[in-house]
């Protein structure tokens, strides 16, 4: 069974219901179709579809950025304070 990610989606939870409704189970699924294909299916105006894809697109490229890496040679470790008491 295909694990939907349509929750990622910042759209109106009714839009998301609809996509769900007609088959729309991943954010692929989405970009597979285009805005006339979404509108028909799930019967909103073609703005709404537009709003969907490119949606849809700002979380893939989302989901693709790879977190930075620290490079050894401008990584400066955070500092370590030592509490250092009277005898």
């Amino acid at each position: 069974m295909v694990k939907s990610d349509i929750h990622l989606l910042e759209l109106a939870d009714g839009i998301k219901s609809a996509l769900d409704n007609a088959g729309f189970l991943t954010i692929k699924s989405i970009l597979e179709c285009s805005t006339s294909d979404i509108s028909n299916r799930i019967g909103v105006d073609q703005y709404v579809g537009q709003i969907i894809i490119e949606e849809a697109k700002r979380v893939t490229k989302e989901m693709a950025k790879e977190p930075p890496v620290p490079d050894e040679k401008t990584f400066t470790p955070p500092e370590v304070t030592i509490k250092r008491e009277e005898i």
